[in-house]
């Protein structure tokens, strides 16, 4: 599998199809993450929670003059809205033909808000973007940080596998601002991503726990 696309960003398509449940993607700002991700996840027609750590970071990227698909609608041509739909969500969506006509790709969520939307139907969710799941240094630690990453996928998850359905894919994205953080810590993977770096390795995966680890050392645009 190639980590990079022919323009040099990051080949997410790719590195879904290897079918992990756990993606881990960490490198430079501007090699792509969450850009190439939302390009997949439209251009694939897979619905998509995209979630923030706080509400006020999801609020933000809520609003029409922020939002994460305004370069993507200059760049294609496209016109992906968002609107808020409750408290703590937006969706994200296509018109249709007609005013009330509305096609969604994706909604947003908050990790600290999620334990607040019980009871949503997250069973046509396909993708699970967590967008700077590595806080900045100034950036306070939500309590049980790790747990509360594993909880919102089991939510949004159920019991799918039982039914025969595939899991949910969840692609978590992040600059490499510091590899000691709490989810690397809960599944052990600081020791990893150091030798990663050390190493200058792009890829390390876990068959077992399903795991997929991409450092984007050599990115041609970073």
């Amino acid at each position: 599998m190639k980590i990079y696309d022919s323009s040099g960003y990051v080949n997410v398509r790719g590195i879904l199809e290897e079918g992990y449940p756990f993606n881990f993607l960490v490198g430079g700002r501007g090699t792509g993450k969450t850009y190439t991700t939302l390009k997949v996840a439209k251009e694939d027609s897979r619905l998509f929670m995209l979630m923030r750590r706080t509400q006020s970071q999801a609020d933000l990227i809520s609003k029409p003059e922020f939002s994460v698909f305004k370069p993507l609608n200059e760049d294609f041509g496209w016109n992906v809205m968002v609107k808020s739909i409750s408290k703590y969500n937006s969706m994200f969506y296509e018109p249709g033909d007609d005013e009330n006509s509305q096609h969604p790709i994706g909604y947003t969520c908050a990790l600290s808000t999620l334990s607040n939307m019980r009871g949503f139907d997250a069973s046509d969710i396909q993708l699970l973007i967590y967008d700077e799941f590595i806080p900045e240094k100034h950036e306070r630690l939500l309590k049980n940080e790790a747990d509360a990453i594993f909880n919102a996928y089991e939510t949004m998850n159920r019991n799918r596998e039982l039914k025969g359905i595939a899991p949910i894919q969840m692609v978590c994205l992040a600059n490499a601002n510091d590899i000691t953080n709490p989810v690397f810590e809960s599944l052990k993977l600081i020791r990893i991503a150091d030798k990663m770096q050390k190493g200058n390795t792009d890829r390390w995966t876990d068959d077992k726990r399903g795991i997929q680890l991409i450092m984007l050392h050599r990115s041609p645009i970073s």
